[in-house]
C-alpha cells in the first residue's frame, strides 16, 4: 500500500502545482502553462518550467487566466488590476480583490500587461574595425556611443561617433559627429525639443559644422517594441571650413552660416520574436544648402547585452567644397554593448 500512497501523493502534488499557474489558450487549441510576465507591443511573454521565456504573438492568443493579479492597461489608457479569468470570443475578465469582476475585455483592447517602468538611464557603445597587412597595409576603425535619460515628461539624449581609416599609412578617412537633444512632453504624443549637432570631416574640408535648433515633435509610437517619432523646427547652422582644402593648399575656402529648416525621423522596432531590432534615423537641414544624414540598419542581441550591428550611414551635402563629392557612405559592422 505504501507505493500506492506515494503515487497518490505525487499525483496530488502535481495537480496542486498545475492549479497554481497561469494558463494561456491559443487559437489553435494549444495551452501553455506558466507565469505571465508581460504583454508589450504585439507579443506576450510567459515563463514556464521547461523554458526560461516563451514569446507568443498576441493575435494568436484566444484567452488567458492567472493566479496572480495582472496590471492591465487598455488602449484608451484605462488601468485595471486583478486576477485574469478565461472568457469566450477572444476576451478575458478581471477580478479585483476576489469581489468585483469586470465584463469580458476583448484582447484587442489591451495595450499592455505588467508594463515595466521606463528605464531612467539606458545606452549603448559599439566598436568596429579592420586591419590588413602583407601586400595591402590598411586599417579602419569605427566607434559610437549614446546615452538616454528618460524621465516622466522629459528626455535627454547625447551621443557621438568617430571614424578613421588609412591605406598604406596614407590617411583616407577621419571624421566625427556629436549630438544632443532635450525634449519635454506636453502630452503622451506631443513634445517640444532643443538640440545641437556638431560634425567634422577633414576630407569634406569641414572643420566644424554646428547646428542649434528648437522645434516640435510627435511620438507616433512609443513602446519597448516599436518607436517612431517625427520632428521639425528652425535651426541655426554654421559651417566652418578649413582655411585650405585637403590636398590643395592653394585653394582658400569660405565659411557659410544661416537659418535652416530641420526635420528628423527616428524609428526602431523589434521583429522576429525580439531576435532582431531594425532602426532608421534621418535628419535634414535645408536653406540655401541641403545637409542630410541617415543611419539605417539592424541589431542582433548576442548575449546578455552584447549585440551585433550592421549599419549603412549616408551623409549628403549639396554644396561641398570644390573638388569634393556631395555623398559619403559608410558600411559598418560592429560589436557593442547595450544597457
Amino acid at each position: 500500500m505504501k507505493p500506492i500512497k506515494s503515487w497518490k501523493i505525487a499525483a496530488l502534488s502535481l495537480c496542486a502545482m498545475t492549479a497554481h499557474a497561469d494558463e494561456v489558450l491559443l487559437k489553435n487549441g494549444d495551452k501553455i502553462t506558466g507565469t505571465v510576465l508581460n504583454k508589450s507591443g504585439d507579443v506576450l511573454e510567459i515563463k514556464t518550467n521547461y523554458a526560461d521565456k516563451i514569446i507568443i504573438k498576441w493575435d494568436a492568443v484566444e484567452t488567458l487566466s492567472s493566479d496572480q493579479p495582472l496590471a492591465v492597461i487598455l488602449k484608451d489608457k484605462q488601468e485595471l488590476k486583478g486576477l485574469a479569468g478565461a472568457s469566450k470570443d477572444g476576451a478575458i475578465t478581471l477580478k479585483n480583490e476576489g469581489v468585483f469582476q469586470t465584463q469580458p475585455i476583448p484582447l484587442a483592447n489591451i495595450s499592455d500587461i505588467n508594463k515595466a517602468p521606463p528605464k531612467f538611464f539606458s545606452g549603448n557603445a559599439n566598436f568596429g574595425g579592420a586591419i590588413t597587412g602583407g601586400n595591402t597595409d590598411r586599417q579602419s576603425y569605427h566607434m559610437d556611443a549614446g546615452v538616454v535619460f528618460d524621465m516622466v515628461t522629459d528626455r535627454v539624449a547625447v551621443g557621438g561617433q568617430y571614424n578613421y581609416a588609412d591605406d598604406s599609412k596614407k590617411l583616407s578617412a577621419r571624421n566625427f559627429q556629436l549630438f544632443g537633444t532635450y525634449a519635454h512632453y506636453f502630452t503622451d504624443k506631443w513634445y517640444g525639443y532643443t538640440n545641437g549637432l556638431f560634425t567634422n570631416d577633414r576630407f569634406q574640408d569641414i572643420e566644424l559644422r554646428s547646428a542649434f535648433g528648437v522645434g516640435a515633435g510627435y511620438q507616433i509610437f512609443k513602446s519597448p517594441d516599436l518607436n517612431l517619432a517625427v520632428e521639425a523646427g528652425p535651426t541655426y547652422v554654421n559651417t566652418n571650413f578649413y582655411d585650405y582644402s585637403y590636398g590643395n593648399p592653394t585653394q582658400k575656402l569660405q565659411d557659410r552660416s544661416g537659418i535652416a529648416g530641420r526635420w528628423a525621423v527616428n524609428y526602431d522596432q523589434y521583429v522576429l520574436n525580439h531576435t532582431v531590432q531594425l532602426f532608421h534615423n534621418n535628419e535634414g537641414l535645408i536653406n540655401e544648402d541641403l545637409f542630410i544624414r541617415t543611419r539605417t540598419g539592424f541589431r542582433v542581441p548576442v548575449w546578455k547585452g552584447v549585440n551585433f550591428t550592421n549599419e549603412i550611414q549616408a551623409d549628403y551635402f549639396d554644396h561641398p567644397a570644390p573638388g569634393k563629392q556631395s555623398l559619403d557612405t559608410r558600411y559598418l559592422f560592429s560589436l557593442g554593448y547595450g544597457w
